[in-house]
């Protein structure tokens, strides 16, 4: 009974704290479509993304140790010396499917522990800047994987006077494109990283005055 249950446990475990490592990418945009602002929490799981990753496979580890581990009768014997006993096709039939569950659970893990770098790719991106496009640079601190650049790119176009937004977490930046000869929203724009927990700093632009002729000869 208690071995039973501690592998349901572990699996349970192993998912669940899976799921919690890869929060900090999908939980802040899925807060942000359903309208619902995610200030600050990004970073708060991104600060506990490696103890869950490290539960996870804790979690991973024993259950396939309760799941594989020698079996032994009330005589002390394993199973595989013991003699055909009533019950024994049930229990064999439960152990295979504890071990299907157990690699169903493996590949679920997996799936939640790499979501971070393939969750950009999944949902898309707001559109590639164009030469057309009046092109600005802003510096993102917090981004740390492809689900916070969604969830910037997100954050941005829903700016008005915004027309695409490229992220990038390597660069910590990200490409606005936005009308040109129109005003660039800047204050708008921070307010908008700012709602969802992230800090945005616009590059500045050096405005280089044409020459002026000297004639003191």
């Amino acid at each position: 009974m208690f071995s039973g249950r501690g592998e349901l446990i572990t699996k349970v475990g192993t998912v669940l704290s899976a799921i919690m490592a890869s929060s900090c990418c999908w939980l802040p945009p899925l807060l942000l479509l359903m309208g619902v602002s995610g200030a600050g929490l990004t970073n708060t799981l991104q600060t506990y993304r490696p103890v869950f990753v490290v539960v996870t496979f804790g979690f991973l580890g024993s259950a396939f140790y309760l799941t594989y581990r020698p079996r032994r009768t009330a005589g002390g014997d394993e199973d595989c010396c013991a003699q055909p006993a009533k019950g024994v096709g049930r229990r064999f039939n439960m152990m295979t499917l504890n071990k299907v569950m157990l690699w169903a659970v493996t590949v679920m893990a997996v799936v939640f522990l790499f979501f971070p770098q393939y969750v950009g790719s999944l949902f898309g991106s707001s559109g590639e800047v164009t030469a057309e496009m009046h092109h600005t640079v802003i510096n993102v601190t917090g981004m740390t994987c492809s689900g916070c650049e969604l969830a910037v790119e997100k954050a941005i176009q829903t700016v008005p006077g915004v027309l695409a937004v490229k992220a990038d977490h390597d660069a910590g930046q990200a490409a606005i494109g936005t009308e040109p000869g129109q005003h660039v929203p800047t204050d708008d724009i921070l307010a908008s990283l700012e709602s969802i927990g992230y800090h945005g700093e616009f590059l500045e632009q050096l405005h280089i005055s044409p020459p002026t002729s000297n004639d003191s000869r």
